[in-house]
């Protein structure tokens, strides 16, 4: 799969301007003393925010997440951020920033992502993309349906491909509307509360590399 060089070069002038990615730079340099992980964490401002150690205090992981990513960065990211840590899992959550995409383009790039890791015997944990609360921020509300056929996708590539698994995180924060419940939505619609990696960290629990 392609990943379009115009996405690429933006988001790598994106990472020039942003805090979060010159804190990993430093973090990368610790690589001699972390050694081999047992999990990783990668994607966006969702997973970025999440205080995994708090969660997950004696499991072997890595947070890996920069606000603003999206697949493009990703894929630019896997030899830094990744694979020199050797991890058993990946938990990919990724999607929302580019939403606005082609609904297969979408779907085929992080399934690319998904192989690349597999190439490298890394199991990986396909994450649904939440879902958002009205009004949004970004004017992504619109995408709603769309997120949900994408999640549909993810799910079913999953279960078909040896080394996946699917994390079904939409379904817990998700209110019986299909929004983002109240109480795990920030004010901006898209980020997230709490309550919502609390919800979060009982669908991933039972699939971390102990």
């Amino acid at each position: 799969m392609m990943f379009e060089q115009e996405h690429a070069d933006a988001i790598t002038k994106f990472y020039s301007t942003y805090p979060r990615y010159a804190e990993i730079e430093r973090f990368r340099t610790l690589r001699p003393s972390v050694k081999t992980v047992r999990n990783v964490f990668y994607g966006d401002s969702i997973t970025a925010a999440w205080p995994l150690p708090e969660f997950f205090p004696n499991h072997s992981l890595l947070n890996r997440g920069i606000g603003g990513d999206n697949v493009y960065g990703l894929r630019l990211r896997l030899a830094e951020d990744v694979f020199p840590y050797k991890p058993a899992r990946v938990f990919m959550l990724i999607g929302i920033n580019g939403i606005q995409e082609p609904e297969e383009r979408i779907i085929a790039h992080i399934l690319a992502l998904a192989d690349l890791l597999r190439h490298q015997r890394i199991e990986v944990g396909l994450s649904s993309i939440l879902p958002l609360r009205a009004p949004d921020k970004w004017d992504r509300f619109q995408y709603q349906d769309k997120i949900v056929r994408v999640n549909a996708a993810l799910r079913d590539a999953a279960a078909k491909t040896a080394g996946c698994f699917f994390l079904d995180y939409h379904a817990a924060v998700r209110d019986a509307s299909g929004q983002l419940a109240v109480e795990c939505a920030t004010a901006d619609g898209t980020h997230v509360t709490f309550e919502a990696y609390c919800r979060m960290a009982e669908v991933v629990r039972p699939y971390l590399a102990p």
